[in-house]
């Protein structure tokens, strides 16, 4: 379709393996926040500990702040931390989030308003009983800690001794627990008004500051390596397909998988997901066929893999056949059962469950959601795959209802495609790679003539964000806890790799 496409996609394919670290992994690393950097400011301050630390997480706030403020609920913080005017928590969260809209709003709406309260050394309200912060049971590994964090802050006199020693994986050396910096800290302000673990405390933030990044900020999140393994070798078995790293990093993922069968989002993550393990199920079963020789014992563990993978989602999934994130149970979501239904596909043994997922997916409506990913067009180029790869058996009434929602779908894809030809976050927003990258594996499944045009201009806008080392520089897209946008800068490259050799004629050679 385009003439310089095979080159700039071998040249970013290229880019992209030289992420590959020896653990065989696609380095990922998530980039500093101003959260969480406000939050370690905040403990600091309060142990009065570390001077140097303290003044750069106070230099990393300001020039933030003046260069690229983030979201209103993230300035809120970053202002109490400095010290800045006093502000009213209730009435800041409150309209930090009042346009999100999304089942797990009054729980963020708790959590927040606990942590500034905290942060502003305000009186937590006596309004928030602590069977408030009780109701995680099931859900993931970091949620149930945080929410028995926020109770400890509250309401300490309440807190158990079980309660304090599950805090206590917050004290651990190394790595944060789960890899998720937020859940420590969380647990670390809860952990410091209890007598008998505020040395511990102490020591803990100590190596944290120690450990800090040059430019003083603290991440979400270590990183996303095992998810951005999945999409980066998915998109590499159709771009670079005799390239033999493409098996080594399969064999890596199976060795990351956790024992119920799923895939946390880096190593050490012992929570599975949703996400993770569908992009996994997919990269593992397109590499399959590219190991070179492989051997009956390697063939045989990835085909275990998949298998072992499969069962894990299909146990995640709901009575009303969607699929949640984290756990059976909680609230079905459009772009997970999309992506369950996109690993799920190639399985004939499957089809049954497909086709109850794709039900849910017809029943949910207009395919967008802003949830994992803020932009519109990430979960709109799930559920199109998803439709699109419905097969000829199923009930001609399902595959008529799919193909009327998938036209639907493209047609909304291509209204709201900006001037310049890519898409942002959302319709008027300036174009991102990400999100235009969303947009173009979309448009991949209709045929020619129905999205040429709009195709082309796609193709176009994001050959033409492509900078002179072949990467690609993007707004972030990723959230957590939603709707907090954080940053893996590795993504742009990745899903622009993928979308570019999703393309038509990708494999064509120069």
């Amino acid at each position: 379709m385009h003439p310089h496409l095979p080159a700039r996609r071998d040249r970013l394919a290229h880019r992209v393996l030289e992420r590959l670290g020896p653990d065989g992994l696609i380095h990922a690393p998530c980039a500093p926040r101003v959260l969480e950097t406000a939050l370690l400011l905040t403990l600091l301050n309060k142990e009065n500990l570390t001077p140097d630390g303290v003044g750069r997480a106070r230099r990393y706030l300001k020039r933030t702040l003046n260069t690229d403020p983030p979201d209103a609920l993230q300035c809120a913080f970053a202002h109490a931390a400095l010290g800045g005017a006093p502000i009213d928590v209730d009435t800041t969260v409150h309209a930090a989030l009042a346009a999100f809209d999304h089942f797990s709003g009054p729980r963020k709406l708790l959590t927040f308003q606990t942590l500034l309260t905290e942060v502003t050394d305000g009186r937590h309200p006596h309004h928030l009983p602590a069977a408030e912060f009780g109701t995680t049971h099931g859900h993931q590994a970091w949620l149930q800690l945080q929410m028995l964090a926020l109770k400890a802050m509250a309401t300490p006199h309440l807190a158990t001794r079980d309660d304090w020693s599950r805090l206590t994986v917050a004290l651990q050396p190394g790595p944060p627990w789960q890899a998720n910096h937020l859940a420590r800290l969380q647990a670390l302000l809860a952990l410091r008004k209890n007598p008998a673990h505020r040395d511990a405390v102490r020591q803990t933030l100590l190596r944290i500051a120690a450990e800090l990044r040059p430019d003083a900020g603290l991440p979400f999140v270590t990183g996303l390596d095992v998810f951005a393994t999945a999409v980066a070798g998915l998109a590499l078995t159709r771009a670079l397909p005799a390239d033999p790293r493409i098996a080594t990093m399969a064999e890596t993922l199976t060795i990351r998988q956790n024992p119920d069968g799923g895939f946390g989002f880096t190593s050490g993550v012992t929570q599975s997901d949703v996400d993770d393990t569908s992009y996994a199920i997919e990269f593992l079963r397109a590499a399959a066929p590219l190991r070179h020789a492989p051997s009956i014992t390697a063939a045989s563990i990835t085909a275990a893999s998949i298998t072992a993978a499969e069962e894990y989602l299909l146990a995640q999934r709901n009575p009303d056949g969607g699929f949640p994130t984290f756990s059976h149970g909680a609230p079905s979501e459009i772009a997970m059962t999309a992506g369950a239904i996109n690993a799920l596909a190639s399985n004939p043994a499957r089809r049954p469950d497909i086709e109850r997922a794709v039900a849910f997916l017809l029943q949910a409506g207009h395919p967008i959601e802003r949830s994992w990913s803020r932009t519109a067009t990430n979960a709109l180029y799930r559920t199109t795959l998803a439709l699109a790869g419905l097969t000829p058996s199923a009930p001609a009434p399902l595959r008529s209802a799919a193909h009327i929602a998938h036209r639907s779908a493209i047609r909304h894809l291509i209204d709201i495609q900006e001037p310049d030809g890519g898409w942002g976050h959302e319709p008027g927003d300036t174009s991102d790679p990400i999100s235009t990258s969303y947009a173009v594996i979309a448009l991949t499944t209709q045929p020619a003539p129905v999205v040429s045009p709009a195709l082309h201009r796609a193709l176009d806008r994001l050959l033409a964000a492509q900078q002179p080392d072949a990467g690609y520089t993007s707004r972030a897209d990723q959230a957590g806890p939603r709707p907090l946008l954080y940053d893996i800068p590795a993504l742009a490259d990745i899903f622009a790799l993928l979308a570019l050799s999703t393309a038509p004629g990708h494999r064509d050679k120069p």
